[in-house]
């Protein structure tokens, strides 16, 4: 079959944004700080910082 090529993995995300979620999710603000500067430090792009707050707020928001 031609197109896409068969992997287990449908994931388009790269995993530092995965990461930077689970830092979000896992680490208190009081301990991190803001959230863009933290994640900077970590090694993420400020694009992908902005993606990694972005899905964190989602799923805040689903939890809700």
């Amino acid at each position: 079959m031609a197109g896409r090529p068969e992997t287990e993995d449908h994931s388009t995300e790269p995993p530092i944004i995965e990461r930077g979620e689970r830092f979000l999710a896992e680490v208190p603000r009081h301990l991190r700080g803001p959230a863009i500067p933290a994640l900077r430090k970590m090694g993420l792009s400020s694009a992908e910082a902005c993606e990694a707050v972005r899905r964190h707020n989602q799923a805040m928001a689903r939890a809700i």
